[in-house]
């Protein structure tokens, strides 16, 4: 479990979790949409408040009467987030009313024992204000009117979480940040909590219960403001885990992290955020952010679909290194190219998961067969690695990260110029370039990827068959197996004469 103080956001569907998560961490890390469900995985971010730091954690919507698989599968993930939380914020809608579900809600959550600030959240305008008594009738001691759309209130909330997180004595200046994970013991689990047919829930920490002022306080407007977690810091690396729906992401994540921390279903679609997930290993850190299925554009009929792939691409932007996950049960197809085609377009190392080798390969062909097939159909990045694995058993799955720290660092390499234009002249020689686009020199200009420039006498002669071969011939010589290279051909200025 994580040393930093983590505070859950709980509730059944709709009640404006996301919403008042992506407030109080003043980031769009959530999707916030009116369908029932969109948020299925653990989301995490970090609050700042009065010079203190806490993280936040967003759950699905809690569903205790439905045995779907996916509302289990959610029912699930809400469970690990409250065994592995300190402090729980219970959210209800005052729209809606008192619900028959919401009871169901308090009565699991008041058996975990923990601390817990009731939000009765959409509290847009003054007449919703006084419906907020209604929610007393849950047993909770303070009822904290929020409006999540705008902010109101959420300071109040913010205090309130603050005097909990410091009557447990978790200062956070003291605190670095960790793989928030949770742990459960025979020690630590309640029995009976309310989830049918899901282990109980966890309590890791002496109860503190709820308390403050007595009786709804006018909202106020948060006058401090919230700083937003922001990109990935600098120093972790990035890891953005993409494919088509239902190839294994989840569960890829999941075994790299030893922990079910997604949503992982049959269901195709069942990831709809870009989760962020810090971890260490071998004194290295990392973010992994586990995305949305990339489906064919057309077939995309819901706003939220629509909202998903756009935060998925949006998370390769925001990654280092990007493993296109791919189905070997399946041929590999022209989605996979498109997919491939964004990650070369922009800029980002590579390594090509071929999933689900234990169920066999697609007719039943061999793995050179099936990585020349990838390869082909993913060439804007054929010179990423493939790796053949088993999320579901883990085979395979302990050469990721030594492949990912491989990749990086050839797509942090630099290589001295005095080397680069030994071998551009070498590479020219062997098969020269037209006359009129005569090669000067060479130098390389950037890395993460690696970038280089080559002066040339005209550089609208060098063709792109020419671009590629001196590419691979630079690969040849220097490697950089999973990075792109972007070259630039730049005429060479001459010196004036005086």
């Amino acid at each position: 479990m994580s040393d930093r103080f983590t505070v859950a956001i709980v509730g059944r569907p709709n009640v404006g979790k996301s919403a008042l998560f992506n407030r109080m961490v003043k980031a769009s890390a959530s999707i916030v949409h009116s369908q029932k469900g969109v948020t299925r995985d653990r989301l995490y971010g970090t609050v700042r408040w009065q010079g203190e730091e806490f993280t936040l954690l967003d759950t699905g919507g809690l569903d205790l009467a439905s045995d779907e698989d996916l509302v289990r599968a959610i029912r699930f993930q809400v469970e690990q987030a409250i065994t592995e939380a300190d402090a729980l914020i219970f959210v209800v809608d005052v729209r809606s009313g008192l619900t028959a579900e919401d009871l169901e809600v308090a009565e699991v959550l008041r058996k975990t024992q923990k601390p817990l600030v009731l939000a009765a959240n959409k509290v847009d305008v003054a007449r919703h204000f006084d419906k907020t008594a209604d929610f007393y009738e849950l047993g909770f001691e303070d009822v904290y009117p929020v409006s999540a759309a705008h902010g109101l209130g959420v300071g109040d909330l913010l205090d309130r979480l603050l005097e909990i997180m410091r009557t447990q004595g978790a200062s956070m200046e003291e605190m670095t940040l960790e793989l928030a994970g949770p742990e459960t013991s025979p020690e630590t689990s309640l029995e009976s909590t309310g989830f049918p047919e899901i282990d109980d829930l966890g309590d890791s920490q002496d109860a503190q219960g709820s308390r403050g002022l007595k009786g709804p306080r006018e909202p106020q407007e948060s006058k401090e403001p919230l700083a937003p977690t922001g990109d990935v810091p600098p120093e972790r690396i990035a890891i953005a885990i993409v494919g088509k729906p239902n190839v294994g992401k989840s569960s890829l994540v999941n075994a790299l992290l030893g922990d079910s921390r997604m949503t992982v279903s049959s269901v195709p679609g069942t990831t709809v955020d870009a989760v962020d997930t810090p971890f260490r290993w071998q004194d290295t850190d990392f973010v992994l952010i586990d995305t949305a299925g990339l489906r064919r554009p057309k077939v995309i009929g819901e706003k939220l679909e629509e909202l998903s792939v756009g935060r998925a691409l949006s998370a390769m932007k925001r990654s280092h290194v990007v493993i296109l996950v791919l189905d070997g049960n399946q041929p590999p197809s022209a989605q996979e190219r498109r997919i491939a085609g964004y990650i070369r377009r922009n800029g980002k190392a590579s390594i090509i998961a071929v999933n689900k080798v234990d169920l066999g390969l697609w007719s039943d062909v061999s793995r050179d067969q099936y990585r020349s097939a990838v390869l082909y159909e993913c060439r804007p990045v054929d010179y990423s690695p493939v790796i053949f694995m088993s999320a579901l058993t883990g085979r395979g799955v302990e050469s990721i990260l030594p492949l990912v720290l491989e990749t990086y660092a050839e797509y942090g390499k630099r290589i001295d110029t005095a080397l680069l234009n030994q071998a551009v002249t070498e590479i020219t020689t062997m098969n020269p370039p037209p006359k009129e686009a005569r090669f000067y020199y060479a130098t390389q200009v950037g890395q993460n990827p690696p970038r280089m420039v080559f002066f040339v006498r005209n550089p609208k002669k060098v063709s792109a068959m020419y671009e590629r071969y001196l590419e691979n011939e630079l690969r040849k010589r220097f490697g950089f197996q999973g990075t792109p290279i972007v070259m630039e051909f730049k005429e060479r200025q001459r010196k004036r004469r005086q």
